[in-house]
């Protein structure tokens, strides 16, 4: 399929409106596991999950909208249209309908467009991931133990060395380590998220930011384990991956290295913030391929949730908010929720299904 066909094949949605808040933990309410018949999505709006955190996250969205230049909300091989005043409205429209401000006699349905995501025949079109915000062990300086560099970006117009290079010392001795850490499986998962926190022996942390990267593309190591029948189940997971590499610390170099794409941070003194420069939300800000999907879109996301044994036991719809990038499986629909930080932030990823259905959420025309 094109990637027009992905963000435009438009589809018509009928939601019935009730003025009612769902609590971000409270648990979906049953009917939920909506079937698309034709062109209509019946929707219960009881499904769909209302919270302040979700209202200061589209306050701060449409201020960004209003101050950001519209060639930023995208990459420059975007092809699709882009109607900056449109994307503002939208977030505002969205505000008001969770202020209980609706037009009267108008359904939620009534107000919005909505563009389907992938095929819509697919029954799950729409890949999800998660990401969180890793806690990384470090020290300030070097030992036996410690010893992988954690890097800030060379500030330095010639091009960057590969991982390899890079883990065999080719930035050594540069004034670019930010810190050393002791565990080159987790340093590599934060390179993938592309933030962290780092923690030293005394307790103290410190969150570090996206500085930039090398010029290699991402590749991804489940992938190359695949391949080559290392991992021998259809488990990808960064926690399967994670489990091999531990329990086979000989493979380590080669598989990491198969992704030579390198990650650079930076100390950030404030809060954690997106590609687009907002704070991230925990459950509701969005990593998308910004050549597919702009910065300042509004997403309507349907989670299947599964429980402990991985069976799916309901189907959440959640508002999600695009803005932050997602640079690896280009031309496919992915879409990364951020859940947070440390264990819990990881312990929801394994909350939902991997695929589902999404629209993109537009002010009517």
């Amino acid at each position: 399929m094109q990637r027009k066909e992905l963000l435009y094949a438009a589809v018509g949605v009928l939601l019935m409106c009730h003025v009612a808040v769902q609590a971000a933990d409270a648990p979906a309410p049953a009917g939920c596991d909506v079937q698309i018949q034709g062109a209509s999505l019946t929707l219960d709006e009881h499904c769909i999950r209302k919270t302040p955190e979700l209202r200061n996250a589209l306050v701060d969205m449409a201020v960004y909208l209003q101050t950001t230049d519209v060639s930023r909300l995208a990459t420059p091989d975007y092809h699709g249209p882009m109607d900056k005043a449109r994307l503002i409205r939208t977030v505002e429209q969205v505000i008001a309908w969770m202020d209980g401000k609706t037009v009267p006699g108008k359904s939620i349905g009534q107000q919005f467009d909505f563009y389907a995501l992938g095929n819509p025949q697919d029954k799950r079109p729409v890949q999800y991931g998660g990401y969180f915000t890793p806690i990384l062990d470090v020290q300030k300086t070097a030992s036996a133990e410690y010893r992988y560099p954690v890097y800030t970006k060379p500030k330095t117009d010639a091009p960057l060395p590969s991982r390899r290079e890079i883990m065999q010392g080719a930035l050594r001795d540069k004034g670019l380590e930010i810190a050393w850490t002791n565990d080159p499986i987790e340093y590599y998962f934060m390179q993938v998220q592309g933030s962290g926190l780092i923690r030293y022996p005394d307790g103290k942390t410190q969150l570090l930011g996206f500085a930039g990267k090398n010029a290699y593309p991402y590749v991804s190591i489940g992938r190359y384990m695949k391949e080559n029948n290392y991992l021998r189940t259809d488990n990808l997971s960064n926690n399967a991956v994670r489990q091999w590499l531990r329990l086979n610390p000989d493979k380590l170099d080669e598989v990491l290295n198969a992704n030579q794409s390198f990650v650079f941070f930076r100390p950030v003194k404030d809060v954690l913030r997106s590609a687009s420069g907002l704070p991230v939300v925990p459950g509701y800000t969005a990593s998308v391929d910004n050549s597919m999907i702009p910065f300042g879109s509004i997403l309507l996301a349907e989670l299947p949730i599964r429980d402990m044994d991985g069976k799916i036991v309901q189907h959440e719809w959640r508002v999600l908010l695009a803005t932050d990038r997602s640079s690896d499986d280009r031309g496919a629909v992915r879409i990364g929720i951020y859940t947070g930080e440390g264990e819990e932030g990881r312990a929801q990823i394994q909350r939902f299904f991997p695929a589902g259905r999404a629209f993109l959420l537009q002010s009517g025309s």
